[in-house]
């Protein structure tokens, strides 16, 4: 179960009960005691569902990834036909911005598992046990040639029909067209350091 999808369900959740709580006081001719409980229990809801979005927090994201990044580490999960799960990538990265200074606290992200997303990854990891400082930058402008954008697409709307019958997305569930050619990986370059007044 992604993140996404957890939040969605706190959300619907909360609503329905706030709505089931606006059908009690205003179209129901129950005792008020029962109104006031009614309206205290909603109410005392709203500090547990404001903890289980926090709890959320430290899941990896399902978002795009920062197109500048510093790479921490990764953590490859293989594909099992046997269960049913696809693959994925976990990266820990941290956002950097144009000057390649970091952005915020450090996040992880979850990719689509491809044999050259593998690849890549492993040859960073490899250089980071080294000592190396490692940024991966997103090239969105990379553009895919003709078949295999097509091809790309069959996939995508393949794995939406799949999801439900009838052909029906399940909420909460992201169809990632994420391609490992737009990813590189490199020696981290230093930041851009202000020029001194002279």
């Amino acid at each position: 179960m992604n993140m996404t999808y957890v939040i969605l369900s706190l959300t619907v959740s909360y609503a329905l009960v706030a709505a089931l709580l606006a059908y009690l006081l205003l179209l129901t001719r129950i005792h008020w005691v029962m109104k006031v409980l009614a309206t205290i229990a909603t109410v005392a809801t709203i500090p547990l569902v404001f903890w289980g979005v926090g709890e959320l927090r430290g899941l990896p994201s399902d978002s795009d990834i920062p197109r500048s990044f510093r790479m921490l580490w990764a953590q490859m999960i293989e594909p099992n036909a046997l269960q049913g799960e696809e693959g994925r990538v976990y990266l820990w990265i941290q956002a950097l911005d144009t000057e390649n200074y970091p952005v915020g606290p450090p996040r992880a992200y979850q990719l689509p598992y491809s044999d050259d997303l593998i690849v890549k990854v492993n040859s960073a990891l490899g250089l980071i046990s080294e000592g190396e400082q490692i940024q991966g930058t997103i090239d969105v402008e990379e553009k895919l040639p003709e078949d295999t954008a097509e091809a790309l697409a069959e996939e995508i709307e393949a794995e939406i029909g799949e999801l439900r019958p009838g052909g029906e997305g399940v909420a909460g569930e992201r169809v990632s067209i994420f391609d490992p050619s737009m990813l590189t990986f490199d020696t981290a370059a230093a930041p851009i350091t202000p020029t001194k007044p002279q």
